[in-house]
């Protein structure tokens, strides 16, 4: 009996070096990646047009593309030569005067851990292929004192409403579009918070904190404050309404499209809301 458990208790350990090595093999970085998290900064350290989801797809042949979220292919994409050691990545950009490094760990094989000097932690998760259209995020989080998590959406399906019954709601500002250059805040677009009901449009300004509303006269065109836009308050911007593909909210005026995502946040929640950096696409760069 003390003989087999003997040889049991030795079984047990070379599985369990076995295991342990197997563990602290590095897992494979090629393939394609989503960009999920991007740790809070201080808002003069953001990026002014903000973070979105975007794919890295990293080839077997040492070439890394970098991919807009709803991006399907790597045609016209300027490929990157990395090498990858199982801790650090090496980055040779087409130009650049330095090599770029930058430290890699794996959480699991489906989740990888950039950091690198004077940026903000991401996490990356793995998915099926470049093939694989993501619907498009905004993901640099603010360091405000209010929650440091990610917003919280409606996931609900609106889709077979009436057209004002599709728009009423609570809606995060996630990307501002068709920009002029000129127009852009010194650190960028924050995520203003919108309700529209049946009686108001309320604009929830994040950064300066501000609040207006209007009048709802929805007609298949919506007008809101322009707080939105810098304006003052009282200031009106009319806008018409459209969806994408991804249920989220399109408003188009004279100086720019604004992107919108239903949320779940409440009047009362606004101030704790977590803050973000939206992205912007400037005018001509859709």
């Amino acid at each position: 009996m003390s003989r087999i458990s003997s040889r049991l208790r030795k079984l047990f350990a070379v599985i369990a070096i076995f295991s342990s090595l197997a563990h602290a093999q590095p897992s494979s970085i090629t393939g394609t990646w989503e960009l999920t998290y991007v740790a809070p900064q201080a808002a003069m350290n953001t990026m002014p047009n903000g973070v979105s989801n975007q794919k890295l797809y990293f080839s077997e042949t040492g070439k890394l593309y970098v991919l807009a979220p709803d991006q399907i292919s790597v045609e016209g994409v300027t490929a990157v030569d990395y090498v990858f050691d199982g801790k650090q990545l090496k980055l040779n950009a087409p130009g650049a005067q330095r090599q770029r490094e930058v430290n890699i760990t794996f959480a699991d094989s489906s989740t990888m851990v950039m950091t690198q000097t004077s940026e903000a932690k991401r996490i990356f998760k793995r998915v099926k292929s470049v093939e694989t259209k993501l619907e498009p995020q905004s993901l640099q989080l603010v360091t405000d004192g209010s929650r440091s998590e990610d917003s919280q959406y409606d996931r609900s399906d609106y889709s077979g409403l009436p057209a004002f019954e599709k728009v009423k709601g609570m809606w995060e500002v996630i990307a501002y579009e068709r920009v002029p250059r000129s127009q852009m805040p010194p650190y960028g677009f924050f995520n203003d918070v919108w309700k529209i009901d049946s009686s108001a449009v309320t604009i929830f300004r994040r950064e300066p904190v501000a609040k207006d509303a209007v009048p709802n006269m929805f007609n298949g065109s919506l007008t809101s404050s322009g707080i939105s836009l810098g304006g003052p308050i009282g200031s009106k911007i009319e806008w018409t309404t459209s969806f994408n593909e991804w249920g989220q909210l399109v408003l188009d005026s004279k100086y720019c499209r604004v992107v919108l995502k239903r949320t779940t946040a409440k009047d009362g929640d606004i101030s704790a809301f977590p803050l973000k950096v939206v992205v912007v696409r400037f005018d001509g760069h859709n």
